[in-house]
């Protein structure tokens, strides 16, 4: 299990949202292995939450989506229309499976997942919760 989050952060559009604070890190499931990457390490099934408040440099649609090994997930994405400035917050819930090896039952390579924002613009504050459920 780990939680982690950042504040009042700049993100550029269409890239990973860095997580800059580690809350809890319990065993070595899931562990962050970049400021915008973690890393889910076991085979088994994982919840994956992450709530995000985004100020966007600009009016239009915003969105969250979940990356999972460079592949944008269609069943974790949060979408809202953003006002210039004006914070708007976001949120998604979603299962990642880690598929295991049939060879030695243990997960053939790590599976690496990402935030990636739609919108450039400021963060006040992001936060993502990942926790090994089987």
């Amino acid at each position: 299990m780990i939680q982690a989050y950042s504040t009042n952060i700049t993100v550029e559009a269409d890239t990973a949202i860095p997580f800059n604070n580690i809350v809890l890190k319990k065993g070595c499931s899931a562990v962050q292995a970049g400021p915008a990457t973690f890393q889910l390490n076991k085979a088994g099934i994982y919840m994956v939450s992450c709530d995000v408040s985004l100020a966007p440099t600009a009016a239009g649609e915003v969105s969250i989506q979940l990356s999972k090994n460079g592949i944008l997930q269609p069943e974790a994405i949060a979408i809202e229309q953003g006002t210039a400035a004006t914070p708007t917050n976001m949120s998604f819930c979603t299962l990642v499976q880690v598929q295991e090896n049939n060879t030695c039952s243990c997960c053939t390579s790590p599976t690496n997942i990402q935030v990636i924002n739609s919108a450039a613009g400021e963060f006040p504050i992001a936060n993502i919760v990942i926790t090994k459920l089987c």
